[in-house]
């Protein structure tokens, strides 16, 4: 009988323990950073076990509510505008029971994830062993139209039908051991796509990939884990990140000097285009082709006009910790945008190489932000939302 209690003491304990040890109810300190925040979701890391119901957070002062998305030990949530240098106290709580997730990722058809956002289709995400690589696409801005070309997944455009394998939003490199994981002609290789995961949630949903990099001959070069996590962001401003890994599983591997790549890869649509009325702007204030091409840059915009809805464009930010930071663009006046590394000698006039050896074993990670937004560079605020990426408020958990 005495060992019983005791085995009953002990499980009180522990549950006790376990229920002390959760979210709910915890405060966050947070300070801005040096300047007005435009939009940064804040994150913070936690040792508890992941909740199993939906969390939201609360400003301390004013009660209002803000998207939160709690997953692997790191809870992200996207307060209201933070002044700079602002100080301000939040709290942890249970959601409302039966809300639908802000950010909802919706496996549909076979091998696509549907991304919408506060109740619109934003993207998908295309992942079928029929294409060469997974892509996004379509990509909408606001206003309900596309920011990338439909071709070649969509309809058949006669006056823009080049570069078959510039597939809206992508990640590509055209030289890997020899490998060309950048064209798909005949002697192109394939990015194989094995296990796909997604998650709903209210800051976030994220789709996470696990794919296989191979040769002509189908044969492995190198792994590659990517995550797209898309925010609760308005319409005017569509906020998603892009994580991405390689790891030599195979045998080292040589990234080799070329400029056909990006890590993060997009093709406007012909309205936007730089033959046309659209703008190329880097973070230096270069704008067009001639001004940009090659360039180091922490960003790089694409925007111009849309007849019946105004300015549309997209930006693609590198993250201060990418090797190579800033990296550097090829970015052509037909569309094209993509962020490359790697690259140098032609970007240098050979006066540098960009060869790059991965060895067996390790691995090396890229991160992006890509905004669709409205208005150009200027007036979608780009150079305070790059601030905002890399310098994003503070956050600690109060004691």
């Amino acid at each position: 009988m005495r060992a019983l209690c005791v085995c009953a003491m002990l499980i009180t304990a522990v549950a006790a323990a376990g229920a002390a040890q959760s979210l709910d109810g915890r405060q966050i300190a947070v300070e801005g950073s040096a300047q007005d925040v435009v939009f940064a979701p804040v994150s913070l890391s936690y040792d508890y076990p992941d909740p199993v119901d939906p969390v939201q957070v609360v400003d301390a002062e004013t009660g209002r509510s803000f998207p939160a998305t709690a997953r692997n030990k790191q809870l992200v949530f996207i307060p209201d505008a933070i002044a700079a240098n602002a100080k301000a106290t939040y709290q942890v709580k249970a959601s409302a029971e039966g809300a639908e997730p802000k950010v909802v990722i919706k496996p549909v058809e076979a091998d696509a994830f549907e991304v919408h956002v506060n109740g619109e289709h934003f993207t998908t995400y295309h992942c079928s062993n029929d294409n060469r690589k997974p892509f996004l696409w379509p990509v909408y801005a606001e206003g309900n139209v596309t920011v990338t070309r439909n071709y070649p997944m969509g309809e058949d455009d006669p006056e823009h039908n080049d570069h078959i394998h510039h597939k809206s939003m992508w990640t590509s490199y055209g030289d890997l051991n020899g490998a060309d994981c950048w064209g798909e002609g005949d002697n192109s290789g394939y990015q194989h796509s094995g296990a796909v995961t997604s998650g709903s949630g209210d800051a976030y949903g994220w789709i996470a990939a696990q794919n296989v990099w191979q040769g002509k001959d189908h044969k492995a070069v190198i792994d590659e884990a990517r995550e797209y996590r898309f925010y609760a962001s308005p319409a005017s401003a569509r906020t998603f990140d892009v994580r991405v890994t390689f790891t030599a599983s195979y045998g080292d591997v040589t990234f080799r000097d070329t400029k056909e790549g990006g890590i993060m890869a997009v093709r406007i649509r012909p309205e936007i285009e730089g033959t046309r009325e659209g703008v190329v702007t880097n973070a230096s204030g270069a704008t067009g082709e001639k001004a940009c091409w090659g360039k180091p840059s922490p960003w790089c915009d694409y925007t111009g006009p849309i007849a019946g809805v105004g300015v549309r464009g997209v930006v693609v930010m590198d993250h201060r910790t990418n090797m190579r930071h800033p990296t550097c663009w090829h970015v052509r006046d037909y569309g094209l945008m993509a962020a490359n590394c790697f690259g140098l000698s032609y970007f240098t006039r050979k006066q540098q190489n960009g060869d790059y050896v991965l060895p067996e074993g390790q691995s090396v990670t890229f991160n992006y932000r890509v905004v669709v937004h409205s208005g150009d560079a200027a007036e979608a605020k780009i150079a305070g939302r790059y601030a905002d990426y890399v310098t994003p408020p503070e956050a600690a958990w109060v004691k």
